[in-house]
């Protein structure tokens, strides 16, 4: 992927998808808030490059999937994206998101364990 970065708008350009455009850019905001004060608690600009990296991947790949999930109509629209993020990861892993790259998946699933310790 890119370069690591703390999460920012650029972000959400990413993520659209544009079937809901104020639903994905309210969420990708709400994200992207979230993220951001994780980013913040654990000090990642601090952390190596490597770790950033790690994190920088695994928050947009997360962050994707969640305005996706958003949208899909099968979804309740009712769901903040508090809950949405919440349904999605827990104490050992993340949503299966990289179906056939199994490190990638595994550095997803370390991301999400921290970030719901956070939440």
């Amino acid at each position: 992927m890119g370069v690591a970065m703390k999460p920012n708008i650029s972000w959400a350009e990413d993520w659209e998808i544009d079937l809901e455009p104020e639903r994905e850019a309210a969420v990708s905001q709400e994200l992207l808030d979230i993220f951001t004060s994780f980013w913040d608690f654990a000090d990642l600009n601090q952390k190596s490059k490597t770790t950033q990296n790690r994190y920088s991947n695994g928050l947009q790949a997360l962050g994707g999937y969640i305005v996706e999930k958003a949208v899909d109509e099968f979804e309740d629209k009712s769901k903040t994206t508090y809950q949405m993020l919440i349904d999605e990861i827990d104490a050992r892993e993340g949503p299966l998101i990289f179906h056939d790259n199994e490190k990638w998946q595994r550095e997803l699933d370390t991301v999400c364990k921290k970030l719901y310790k956070y939440l």
